[in-house]
């Protein structure tokens, strides 16, 4: 390999894609379709049409590139978060988180239903496509949620950084 491939950015980052790309057919993927307790549009992932109100969002898949509150959703060790706590109403609870969540860097919230908030998370690199989801539970004062990569294996930590930094901004935001 040439060291003025080590110099191009362009080239660089073309190079760490098909890296990846190559990884990835290495690690051995499920076969046939997804399913879960809330079927999906075809356009979408599963999961991503759940009923509002307090649910339990599906399980992560066994990979690290999603993290969830709730605990029985963690198949992996590093999966599990804690809840984002709320005082008040939750209906006030998810307007703020919405606007959290929008905030963030490449974040789009893509519907907000009652007490489910939705959205879409692209990355900077490469464009890839998280998805995001928060359901309140009131009875319990949390919000719960669950950040996964659509695709490959590995996220480099993203949906980690993405739950904390929304933790932060949804705390600061509910002073």
């Amino acid at each position: 390999m040439s060291s003025s491939i080590l110099h191009d950015p362009g080239m660089l980052r073309t190079l760490l894609l098909v890296l990846l790309l190559a990884a990835g057919a290495w690690f051995p993927w499920p076969q046939g379709p997804v399913r879960t307790a809330h079927a999906a549009q075809p356009d979408q992932p599963a999961g991503a049409n759940l009923p509002a109100g307090p649910v339990r969002l599906p399980a992560c898949p066994d990979r690290p590139n999603c993290v969830i509150t709730q605990a029985e959703g963690a198949v992996r060790d590093g999966q599990y978060i804690e809840p984002l706590p709320f005082t008040g109403d939750a209906a006030t609870a998810m307007r703020r988180l919405a606007v959290s969540l929008g905030a963030l860097p490449g974040c789009t919230v893509t519907e907000m239903d009652g007490l489910t908030v939705r959205a879409q998370c692209r990355s900077k690199v490469f464009g890839f496509i998280d998805d995001v989801v928060c359901v309140a539970d009131p009875a319990a004062s949390v919000v719960h949620l669950r950040s996964a990569a659509r695709s490959g294996w590995w996220d480099f930590g993203v949906n980690r950084d993405r739950a904390e930094q929304l933790r932060r901004r949804f705390l600061g935001l509910s002073r």
